[in-house]
């Protein structure tokens, strides 16, 4: 693509309709306002097959209360020893002081009021739960994968950002990678939670002296994963209807649905979308027609072995 940094109205269109699917599945996420297209184009191998074609450039405006990320953060980063980079402001604590001013009291004013001595400690303890871990537990319920994880598209308030390329699962495969330069699978389905992670552990590395290291991942290993878990499962308890009661066993019971749904190449999104069409109080004949339906969302067994086949190179 030689890094031109253009987009274009396929792509455009396609980050238009998922921030505003996402805005309305009650995901936090920017929202966007106009898709604006214009004369200029450029040269895209549309499907990386050898056969580039002329597209037009678009321009996506982009809505949020902010944009600043846990990258911006990382300005201050000291020298790395092994790469001798370094932020454009290293050493300016001064600065890093102004933004976690502007942060906290612009967008979280009551920890500001009710934690003047110790604001620093819990805007981490606010942050660590309630942005990434909700946020990431909200996507896994889903099935959407972000695809480019990195510390620039995780937002300070919480919020999906950059749809570059994202993807939603059909046939459920917990290892699903949907950005096709991702040879690793850094950023695959099951890794999101634990990648969210990391980078909030970089975020409290870029926040250092004003909060000290030792503090910081301290609440990262209390809070993140608790409630990361807790959001999960309160989610998935609600797809599939368990809002009377809650047991223990629901989580196994989730577990045990989606291995199932692996195991037979289930959609993810059509399998509880039926789920929700059934009623407990039914005819007992009619389970037959409804299991019917649901095996119809599965994969063929021939599927199931270009699905199962092994990725490992050849060599």
């Amino acid at each position: 693509r030689q890094a031109d940094g253009r987009k274009v109205l396929r792509s455009s269109i396609r980050e238009f309709l998922c921030s505003e699917a996402m805005f309305h599945l009650g995901i936090p996420t920017t929202r966007a306002g106009t898709c604006v297209t214009s004369d200029s184009k450029v040269i895209r191998d549309i499907f990386y097959d050898g056969n580039p074609k002329s597209e037009r450039c678009t321009v996506v405006l982009r809505i949020a209360s902010t944009f600043i990320r846990f990258g911006s953060f990382e300005i201050f980063k000291p020298t790395d020893e092994y790469t001798g980079r370094k932020g454009p402001s290293v050493n300016r604590n001064d600065i890093r002081i102004q933004m976690l001013d502007y942060v906290i009291s612009t967008f979280y004013p009551e920890i500001q009021e009710a934690y003047s001595d110790n604001r620093n400690n819990f805007f981490f303890v606010y942050i660590t739960p309630t942005i990434p871990a909700r946020l990431v537990a909200e996507w896994q319920c889903v099935g959407f994968c972000h695809g480019v994880l990195n510390t620039d598209n995780m937002s300070i308030v919480g919020l999906t950002i950059d749809y570059g390329p994202f993807g939603f699962m059909d046939r459920y495969d917990p290892e699903h990678i949907c950005n096709g330069s991702d040879n690793t699978g850094r950023y695959a389905y099951n890794k999101q939670p634990e990648i969210c992670k990391w980078n909030l552990g970089k975020l409290a590395e870029a926040l250092v002296p004003e909060l000290p290291l030792e503090i910081s991942e301290l609440i990262l290993e209390e809070e993140y994963d608790a409630e990361f878990e807790k959001h999960y499962l309160w989610k998935m308890r609600r797809k599939l209807g368990l809002i009377q009661l809650e047991l223990e066993e629901d989580s196994k019971l989730v577990s045990e649905l989606l291995e199932t749904m692996h195991l037979t190449g289930g959609d993810f999104t059509n399998i509880f979308y039926l789920l929700s069409s059934f009623s407990v109080d039914s005819d007992p004949s009619e389970l037959e027609d409804f299991l019917d339906k649901l095996t119809s969302q599965c994969a063929s067994v021939e599927e199931l072995k270009v699905a199962f086949k092994p990725q490992m190179d050849p060599r």
